[in-house]
């Protein structure tokens, strides 16, 4: 019993040593970097943070594919259109009853994936450009808000027939956090 006490002690008493203090305390100069606030990104890092995240390349993703039904009387009006729309750019050929077939221009293009079921899906149609952040805020919680601005760019085969959907500038607010001393984006909305 005696030899385990004494033990018990000599740990006791090595971490005391080790942290500077009383055991479990932590040295002065930790608790003073804690205790000062973090200051945000200025806007120009707020921006290249935002532009090489994960989370910008996945912000409304889905808005840059489209999904065909390949038959005609399966498509609804706005489909049609743009089933017209891709026939006239030569990326489809629609047969008599108006229903989509693969063109030689899409057969090897890898943005056209023909799915068993009878959809044709076309993605990427665009991708986004990053424009500039307009303020940075930093919030009660710790996280900082950077309000920016960006917009799609279209290619070739989204110029051809979703061309409104592709134009003009959109504003999304990124929330960013603290972690291992890096600026990283947690979440990004629309607004």
């Amino acid at each position: 019993m005696r030899r385990l006490l004494a033990i018990a002690m000599l740990l006791v008493a090595c971490s005391r040593h080790e942290t500077g203090g009383a055991a479990g305390s932590q040295p002065a100069d930790s608790r003073q970097a804690k205790s000062l606030p973090l200051h945000p990104p200025s806007a120009d890092d707020a921006r290249k943070i935002i532009q090489s995240s994960m989370e910008f390349g996945e912000f409304q993703f889905t808005d840059a594919a489209y999904t065909l039904p390949v038959s005609h009387s399966a498509m609804n009006e706005p489909q049609r259109a743009a089933a017209k729309a891709l026939a006239q750019a030569g990326w489809v050929a629609l047969d008599g009853a108006g229903d989509v077939m693969l063109s030689d221009k899409s057969r090897t293009d890898k943005r056209f994936l023909l799915r068993p079921n009878g959809l044709l899906d076309i993605v990427p149609l665009a991708k986004k450009e990053m424009g500039g952040v307009a303020a940075v805020r930093a919030n009660g919680d710790g996280t900082v808000s950077a309000d920016f601005t960006w917009r799609w760019l279209a290619n070739e085969v989204g110029s051809s027939f979703l061309r409104n959907q592709y134009e003009g500038t959109h504003n999304a607010t990124a929330t960013l956090f603290r972690e291992n001393g890096e600026w990283r984006v947690l979440k990004i909305t629309a607004t």
